[in-house]
């Protein structure tokens, strides 16, 4: 399931916050509250929206203007209150809402709204067109499929982005980076040079496979952690670590 992880950071070098709670931030009534929350789904969740919205028959500005006024509305409409009561899965939700705006912002689209986003989310935003031009399963996937496939990566993403400063915290950044290629791997060292990499580490073997084992178990709570920001019960939970393990398999 690791096989296919991007290795691009986010720019700040922070794990935004994905939690359901952070939805019901959007309508807290305290504005800067609000829009703060609104930046952090924006930039953790940005291409997958966008990839659906493509996928849809509109092109690269029609669809930043159209995730733009989605993510706006996202901020303006109390109606988006009631998600923390449906609960269920963050990803079906986000795009079930973005199903139901579109239909309704074709019609619309004369009557622009002001942007309410961060300028840093507005170049995330900007970004998502080069990065879709070049996923060339992009233009053949449906909507849905690709849209699921991209919320899978971004959230494996963000899984390994946090991983990470946990082991830089701990001065252990080296080391999550000598390692890091076995882990994407699968976590075997069979296709690797263990004695190499017990040597560039200053381990023996065995530390170095008690090393790599500890790593695992991290990386594996690290992904049960951020799949329970996005759902609400253990067998949710459970469904959603089987789909991230077909997604990354059909790859």
């Amino acid at each position: 399931m690791a096989n296919d992880l991007p290795a691009d950071p986010a720019p700040n070098g922070r794990m935004p916050t994905t939690a359901w709670t952070l939805v019901a931030r959007l309508n807290c009534g305290d504005a800067e509250h609000a829009r703060a929350a609104l930046d952090e789904l924006c930039r953790a969740y940005h291409y997958p929206l966008y990839c659906q919205i493509r996928r849809r028959g509109l092109d690269h500005h029609d669809a930043e203007d159209a995730l733009h006024d989605f993510l706006a509305k996202l901020l303006r409409n109390d109606s988006f209150g009631v998600a923390d009561r449906d609960k269920g899965r963050l990803r079906t939700f986000l795009s079930m809402a973005l199903q139901r705006f579109l239909s309704n912002w074709r019609r619309d689209q004369h009557s622009k709204h002001g942007r309410e986003v961060s300028r840093e989310a507005l170049a995330a935003i900007a970004e998502a067109e080069g990065r879709f031009e070049l996923d060339e399963a992009a233009h053949h996937e449906s909507p849905d499929r690709l849209y699921d496939r991209q919320w899978a990566r971004e959230l494996m993403r963000l899984v390994m982005q946090h991983l990470r400063a946990r082991y830089e915290v701990k001065g252990r950044a080296m080391l999550f980076d000598t390692l890091c290629p076995v882990l994407l791997s699968g976590g075997s060292l069979t296709d690797h040079d263990s004695a190499q990499l017990a040597e560039q580490l200053n381990m023996r073997p065995g530390a170095l496979r008690m090393t790599l084992m500890r790593l695992l178990r991290d990386y594996q709570e690290a992904l049960r952690h951020e799949i329970h920001q996005t759902v609400d019960d253990k067998e949710t939970a459970r469904e959603e670590l089987q789909a991230l393990a077909v997604l990354f398999g059909q790859q």
